[in-house]
């Protein structure tokens, strides 16, 4: 499938009219997992606060639809029937799943239970970021496009192993995946997890919403057992608080205050590590759990305080590897930032300038977003005028009003 960098540029003027609220999109980390949870139950779920949906939370919806799932979809709602643990659907064609790593994770393991051949497809980005190593530790049937192509990648279950060694210091959306699973087995699965765990906040999600179907496991638990998917009637979304650091970027760009929604801090998702801090003084900021926000992070130290981001070696592994990208991306800005083994290093007081050529976004939408609202200050014409879509669709209604 075609890159997203391919879907044209966008020129964005230098502007003096200035955004005094910036709204968030639903979270498309809680709407792509309990879309997964209702559609293992007996029952029908509302889910609500949806308005806004990125692209890749509407793959995630789509793709159930492909696996014989009935979704109700309303502007503010999604209505999910479940068809319970072993009801999905072999598809006629392949899922596809654009952009989204964690519904191409959750889902591909899910539709293990089928039995039959599942194809997966997606854009080039997305494609980077599957670990066939991973794929093959299950003991399954894969194969995928080429020697060179990850994508499409056709797969055959059930998992049917006893035991796993799991890596989890690149993602955690595989044991996210496994336990949102455990409906469908017969028997535990032990887990050997290897490495330190990153984006545990992530993982802490998966393992709360799941106890709230009925799911025992724990986090650090040697073991992930079988259990009865029992959704809620109705889940409200909460707001993507990834998405506030654009926000305060924007707010150092123009020496201005933006308003956002609150977010409470279980819902966060690591994104709380950024409360209180003072971005204009110099600091190390850890990004373990947080790695989302490296880009427009690294943009807003640069104008501020400068400092540290460390903890972030797994961004490498995103839409693209975003810090060697963002290194490149901000350079176009005339924005200098080194980078580190774990992040990168940044000096403060700097200002950007007008970029002499087409900003480059990589086919990463928190990429392009902050590239936008550097902008909004200098002017630019930036790669991949749609990007934003897969994460937060009003952003640029928001940015030009």
């Amino acid at each position: 499938m075609d890159s997203p960098t391919q879907h044209g540029t966008l020129f964005v003027p230098a502007s003096t009219s200035l955004v005094a609220i910036g709204g968030l999109p639903p979270s498309k980390s809680h709407l792509i997992r309990w879309l997964l949870l209702a559609s293992q139950g007996d029952n029908s779920v509302d889910i609500r606060g949806i308005e806004g949906a990125s692209r890749d939370a509407c793959a995630m919806r789509d793709a159930l639809i492909g696996l014989g799932v009935e979704i109700d979809i309303l502007n503010d709602a999604w209505t999910v029937h479940g068809v319970g643990v072993n009801g999905f659907d072999c598809p006629s064609g392949a899922l596809d799943l654009h952009n989204s790593g964690t519904a191409l994770r959750l889902l591909t393991i899910a539709t293990t239970r089928i039995g039959e051949w599942v194809t997966v497809d997606g854009d080039a980005t997305l494609g980077s970021r599957i670990r066939r190593d991973f794929w093959k530790s299950l003991e399954l049937e894969v194969e995928f496009d080429s020697e060179q192509r990850n994508l499409p990648m056709r797969i055959k279950g059930p998992i049917t192993l006893d035991s796993l060694a799991l890596d989890v210091s690149k993602t955690s959306q595989h044991l996210s995946a496994l336990v949102l699973s455990m409906p469908a087995r017969s028997k535990p699965l032990e887990l050997a997890k290897e490495g330190e765990m990153v984006s545990r906040r992530h993982a802490e999600l998966t393992f709360s919403l799941a106890a709230k179907c009925g799911s025992p496991n724990s986090i650090d638990g040697p073991i992930l057992r079988p259990w009865k998917c029992k959704p809620p009637n109705q889940v409200q979304i909460p707001a993507d608080a990834s998405h506030i650091v654009m926000w305060k970027l924007y707010e150092m760009i123009h020496d201005t205050t933006v308003e956002w929604p609150d977010v409470d801090v279980e819902d966060a998702l690591g994104a709380e590590v950024l409360e209180g801090v003072n971005l204009y003084d110099s600091q190390t900021i850890d990004l373990r759990d947080a790695n989302d926000l490296i880009t427009p992070l690294a943009a807003a130290m640069a104008i501020g305080g400068g400092g540290d981001i460390v903890g972030s070696s797994h961004a490498q592994f995103k839409e693209s590897n975003r810090i060697e990208r963002t290194v490149e991306m901000l350079a176009a800005y005339s924005i200098e930032v080194e980078s580190t083994a774990d992040g990168l290093r940044i000096s403060g007081g700097q200002n950007p300038a007008t970029p002499l050529h087409i900003v480059p976004t990589f086919g990463d939408h928190r990429m392009q977003m902050t590239a936008v609202i550097l902008a909004t200050k200098v002017g630019a014409e930036i790669e991949g005028a749609s990007l934003h879509e897969v994460s937060f669709p009003e952003f640029l209604n928001i940015i030009q009003p």
